[in-house]
């Protein structure tokens, strides 16, 4: 080969290095974490617990309710059925620059208790799904990799069209998992499915969006909105899916449901 010949394929082989992936990883991270929310939700929560036979276990309805102000969301699940949980409620309270504020409200012994940061790789309630589930993590926590622009995943009945990614927590400090790999669907930047592994690259547990779409608010403005999320433990076999009823979006609520005094009271 010639030597021109020679450094032209060199080049060639160094541009289409550098073009292998259009998308930076980080880049499609940040549009999902930065994605447009309502600025209140009333939503009903449907969440079903099944054991590892795949036999429903327990049926839960959950009231959920969220504001956005200043960027900062606010979100309470108040749990209604069955007796055995009912009336327990939850807050979660972004902040700026630091980690999230938890309180849980607890029936049986009439407190109010602040949810530890090592508390949050628990369960979410007895649930598949942990206090880190029902939060998105930033976009700093944790650095990304680009596997795939072209993965496919199934939601919505189909195969959908995916970014692929890995996402390594800069700290492990307070996560189950090593590291997780997110199948990033194209046109809504919703992860359909993530992947969670310990520290022996095994895959401990699963979580899809089985089905999401766009959903408007009262004054007509339209979001991308989960509607049933499955959550599989890979170890016990277990899985809770939780799905969306009744929703109101953009509907004004009042900021008392946000405190510890709702918490303690429900009212």
């Amino acid at each position: 080969m010639k030597k021109s010949t020679l450094i032209a394929a060199l080049v060639a082989a160094a541009c289409l290095g550098t073009a292998a992936f259009a998308e930076d990883a980080a880049a499609v991270v940040k549009r999902l974490c930065d994605m447009d929310v309502p600025s209140y939700s009333q939503t009903l929560l449907i969440m079903d617990l099944y054991d590892k036979s795949g036999k429903l276990a327990e049926h839960r309805e959950i009231n959920q309710f969220g504001n956005r102000k200043n960027d900062i969301i606010s979100t309470v699940f108040d749990i209604r059925t069955p007796a055995s949980v009912k009336d327990t409620r939850i807050l979660q309270a972004e902040k700026k620059g630091k980690s999230d504020d938890k309180w849980i409200y607890l029936p049986s012994l009439k407190t109010t208790r602040r949810i530890a940061a090592a508390e949050r790789q628990k369960s979410w309630v007895g649930s598949e799904f942990t206090y880190n589930d029902m939060t998105v993590r930033k976009a700093e926590d944790d650095t990304h990799e680009m596997l795939s622009e072209s993965a496919k995943a199934k939601s919505n009945g189909t195969e959908v069209d995916c970014w692929k990614i890995k996402s390594v927590p800069v700290a492990n400090k307070n996560v189950e998992f090593a590291y997780r790999i997110q199948f990033i669907e194209k046109t809504s930047n919703l992860p359909v499915r993530i992947e969670y592994y310990d520290k022996k690259d095994v895959m401990i547990k699963t979580q899809e969006i089985e089905k999401f779409g766009k959903v408007a608010g009262i004054t007509g403005k339209n979001y991308w909105i989960r509607q049933q999320v499955k959550t599989t433990n890979l170890a016990s076999g277990r899985a809770t899916v939780v799905s969306t009823g009744k929703q109101v979006l953009d509907k004004e609520i009042s900021d008392r449901y946000f405190t510890q005094n709702w918490l303690n009271t429900g009212k």
